[in-house]
Order: structure tokens, then C-alpha cells, then sequence
């Protein structure tokens, strides 16, 4: 299958030599399916609950075959894998986009935790290009969606997060505001990523936009989730209030889905 491409970080297709390949609303699904198990093996109980949940066709085993054989026909044969309660997809980093998504995260870790920040942004500037929107935008699986978007959808925040910390400690950060109030618009709740931007809002001179930033997460937690923001970004929007040297302090904020921190090291602007 060296010449086809499947893509999922985003509406799911499969493409040979850059050109889409025509999938039915069934086959697409069952792609899916079977490309967000990386090469692992899909049990065709588990391959049915994606393609029908509870409306189950007369002969979902049946179906099922079906699905598979059209997709083996426009993949090609050695695409797939038979055994005896599943199917695998012959997929990795060269053809599947999610697999290069966790290979670029990988060696973005790694390189920042040996401080080789430059090496860790450039892994991590192509991890993040992978994504596209909406996530299996045209796959109508409920238990598909509820299992794949949320995770990877939280590693996809992982690397912006990562990536704003990488840029903020290196003075990389003249684009950063910009781009992290893209991500804010969409993830309103992730209280890390609205910590980064008011950390490069205040050093890009914007200390305005910055208590903006803070008040919208504040109405936004309270609204949605009936909390306040943490503790340590309370305190940098007090420090922000004060007009204190950006540079002399940093924001320590909780990390992980909606409570997360900035590094201890990462100091506001000038």
C-alpha cells in the first residue's frame, strides 16, 4: 500500500498518488475505524458497533464483509489483513497521518526534555500541520467519535501546549499570540493554552488583550463548568493587573486537560 495515503486528522479519506479515492458512506467508516488502531487488530464486533451502533443492519457479519472487501478493492489486497475475529490495516508513519502525528509528538519529547528546543519546534511545527478540521468530520459513528476525538484530540493540545512553552523559552514567540488565540476560539476551557496567550499577549505589549484573555476563560469556566480558574493563573492576572516586570515572574498553572501550567521557567515578556 506504499501508494496510498489515509489521512483521519480530520475529515477521514484515502488517497493514491494525492488523489481522493471515491468511498462509500460504510467503507469510509470502516476505515476509520480500522486507521485509528495504528496496525493493531479490529475485532468485527467492534468493527460493527462503529459502522451500525444499535441500528444493525439484517446480517451485520454480512455487511461487515462487504464493507472490507470494497475497501480491500480500492486499497488493494495486501491493504488488509484477515484473521480469523478481525482485520488490520497494513498502516504506519509513511502512509497514515496519525501515526506520523505520534512519531513527530515523540521526538518533540524528547528533544525538549535534552533541551534541544529548536529540534522539539520543528517536530512539533509538523505534528501540528497534520491537523485538520472537523476531526472524522464525515464519519457518523457516535462510539467512533467518543472513543478516538476526545484522546487525540487532548494530544493535539499537548503539542500546542508544548510547542507555546518551547517558543515562550526561547524567545521564539513574536506569531505565538496569534496563533494561540486560534486555539483558545476553539478549546475555550483549556486553561493552559489560555495561560500561554496571556503570557505572549503581555510580552508582545498587548497587557489589555492579556486581562481580556483571563476574563473570557474566567466567564467561560463559570458558565460552562461552574469554577473559577486556578489558583496560579489567578495570580498571574493579579501580577498583570500590578503592571509588574513581565520578565521577573513566571505563571505556575496546573497541567492537563482543562486545569493545566505553564512551565515554571517561563517568563513573561519585557
Amino acid at each position: 500500500m506504499a501508494d496510498v495515503e489515509i489521512r483521519v486528522l480530520g475529515p477521514v479519506e484515502a488517497l493514491r498518488e494525492g488523489i481522493p479515492l471515491a468511498l462509500g458512506k460504510t467503507t469510509i467508516t470502516v476505515l476509520a475505524s480500522l486507521a485509528v488502531a495504528r496496525g493493531q487488530v479490529s475485532s468485527v464486533d467492534r468493527l460493527i458497533d462503529h459502522v451500525w451502533g444499535a441500528d444493525l443492519p439484517a446480517n451485520p457479519r454480512s455487511a461487515l464483509h462487504n464493507g472490507v472487501s470494497r475497501l480491500r478493492q480500492s486499497l488493494g489486497e495486501d491493504a488488509l489483513q484477515t484473521l480469523g475475529w478481525g482485520y488490520r490495516l497494513r498502516v504506519n508513519g509513511q502512509n497514515l497521518d496519525l501515526a506520523r502525528f505520534h512519531e513527530h509528538l515523540a521526538v518533540a519529547r524528547q528533544a525538549a526534555l535534552a533541551h534541544l528546543d529548536e529540534r522539539a519546534i520543528v517536530a512539533l511545527d509538523a505534528a501540528i500541520a497534520l491537523w485538520r478540521q472537523p476531526l472524522l468530520g464525515n464519519v457518523g459513528s457516535a462510539a467512533l467519535h467518543h472513543e478516538f476525538v476526545p484522546q487525540v484530540t487532548d494530544q493535539y493540545l499537548e503539542a500546542v501546549e508544548l510547542r507555546a512553552e518551547l517558543c515562550l523559552r526561547s524567545d521564539r514567540d513574536a506569531t505565538l499570540a496569534e496563533e494561540l488565540l486560534e486555539v483558545t476560539r476553539a478549546h475555550p476551557l483549556r486553561e493552559h493554552v489560555a495561560g500561554q496567550l496571556m503570557v505572549a499577549l503581555a510580552r508582545a505589549g498587548r497587557r489589555a488583550d492579556a486581562l481580556i484573555a483571563y476574563e473570557t476563560l474566567r466567564r467561560t469556566l463559570r458558565e460552562e463548568l461552574g469554577i473559577d480558574p486556578s489558583a496560579s493563573l489567578a495570580d498571574l492576572h493579579v501580577r498583570l493587573l500590578r503592571t509588574e516586570p513581565y520578565r521577573d515572574f513566571a505563571a505556575g498553572l496546573p497541567v492537563g486537560g482543562t486545569r493545566a501550567r505553564i512551565a515554571p521557567d517561563l517568563e513573561i515578556g519585557a
